[in-house]
């Protein structure tokens, strides 16, 4: 089990308040000794109840612990996943009733086929035992699971089956339990932290797209004479010198056996590595669908080009669930899901890219580099393309192209012309 205890609150009837309960022993003894015997036995039983209330609601979460298991992190929208939790109740004493909340948005990345979704129950009312860790977070809606009868020393495992709705992150940190004892006179709650935070990643919701034209890109920088790089870890083969050949190509070996000046000649390399640029600030401000669907198609795009060998890489800005990000460019089917999920976790609220020049690969070693971005006038970090030859750079808009002081005269088209309607 990986949880740990975060705070404690309790609840109780006026009739096992500490008070109320010694006001009954006092009745009682009073009672016996006036010779009121039937108001001694009622005020005695009364007692005995509502101290055995109170001991059981304080006890009856000691020892409890839980463990939560997501096998699959990653998610489609209209996929589900399996979640399986484990209760243990590592105490003699047994537990009469459990409840279980669990965070969850009915509007969120992904709900549950099953259970009831609650609003947060309020505890502030509740006595606290022990001041919390940190502030409990501030979601609307909890995912209720109820059971009864949770023996000692037992471990309680149930599943059930969430569905990914739309593109997000839901993150799990912790989660509230609540029981008490079997008069139902008192109730404690108690917030389990989980050891590591669990979390469901629902990526951009795929569509049709077309890489066509992409693939053109690569090819004209390919046609390109700066379009193509030499390798000098491979060398193809070596040649007599001429007065037009760089002294650092003379072959030092082979002079050095007496075997006259030699160039050497490398393998041409034509790179096809295509690298993404998301300017997610750019859309801040507009209504989500143009937001929504340009990652959708990017999202495509990026899976569409692996699919086809190309190396693909992504820059992110950072978001709350990651920092500023670069996935250097590749065919990888993990790198692809790291690209994925750090689409499903931006949000346009996220801050500008910063323009560092180790955040992204070396221009001369691509085949091309997108800009996605709402307009060209929108665009926040256009000056992360300075570094990049112009036939190697173009802005990808969601807008129709406009003429733009801060474009530098790069090539543009909006991304839902790869949209397959």
């Amino acid at each position: 089990m990986d949880s740990e205890k975060s705070g404690t609150v309790l609840q109780s009837s006026h009739l096992v308040h500490p008070i109320t309960i010694l006001f009954w022993l006092v009745v009682c003894f009073s009672s016996a000794l006036a010779g009121y015997t039937p108001l001694a036995v009622f005020s005695g039983f009364v007692f005995v109840l509502s101290l055995c209330a109170l001991l059981w609601g304080r006890l009856s979460l000691r020892g409890v612990r839980y463990e939560l298991t997501v096998p699959r992190s990653g998610l489609f929208p209209g996929q589900s996943v399996t979640l399986t939790r484990t209760i243990y109740n590592g105490k003699l004493l047994p537990l009469l009733w459990l409840e279980l909340f669990e965070p969850c948005d009915p509007d969120g990345p992904a709900v549950p086929d099953s259970g009831l979704i609650v609003p947060t129950p309020d505890f502030s009312s509740y006595d606290s035992l022990e001041a919390p860790a940190e502030e409990p977070p501030g979601d609307r809606w909890r995912c209720l699971y109820s059971f009864s009868l949770l023996k000692w020393h037992q471990a309680l495992t149930f599943s059930d089956a969430w569905q990914a709705q739309r593109r997000g992150i839901h993150r799990i940190r912790e989660v509230t339990v609540r029981s008490g004892d079997g008069f139902s006179l008192s109730a404690i709650s108690r917030t389990l932290r989980l050891g590591a935070t669990r979390q469901i990643v629902v990526y951009p919701r795929l569509t049709d797209v077309s890489v066509d034209a992409i693939l053109n890109d690569i090819w004209d920088s390919r046609s390109a004479s700066r379009g193509h790089l030499e390798d000098v870890t491979l060398l193809k083969s070596v040649r007599d010198y001429t007065a037009r050949d760089p002294a650092r190509r003379i072959n030092q070996r082979l002079l050095a056996r007496g075997g006259g000046l030699k160039v050497n000649q490398y393998e041409v390399v034509t790179p096809s590595d295509v690298l993404f640029i998301l300017d997610a600030a750019s859309f801040r401000g507009q209504v989500g669908e143009p937001f929504e669907l340009a990652l959708s198609i990017l999202g495509s795009l990026i899976t569409g080009l692996s699919r086809r060998g190309i190396h693909v890489g992504l820059l992110a800005p950072r978001s709350v669930y990651a920092p500023q990000t670069c996935i250097e460019p590749s065919s990888n089917e993990m790198e692809l899901l790291r690209m994925l999920e750090l689409l499903a976790g931006v949000s346009q609220d996220n801050p500008p890219l910063k323009a560092a020049r180790s955040d992204y690969p070396v221009p001369e070693r691509l085949g091309q580099a997108y800009y996605v971005t709402y307009s060209e006038s929108a665009a926040t970090s256009l000056q992360i393309l300075a570094h990049f030859p112009p036939h190697k750079a173009q802005l990808l808009t969601f807008l129709a192209t406009e003429s733009s002081a801060d474009s530098q005269a790069l090539r543009a088209r909006a991304i839902t012309e790869f949209w397959r309607v």
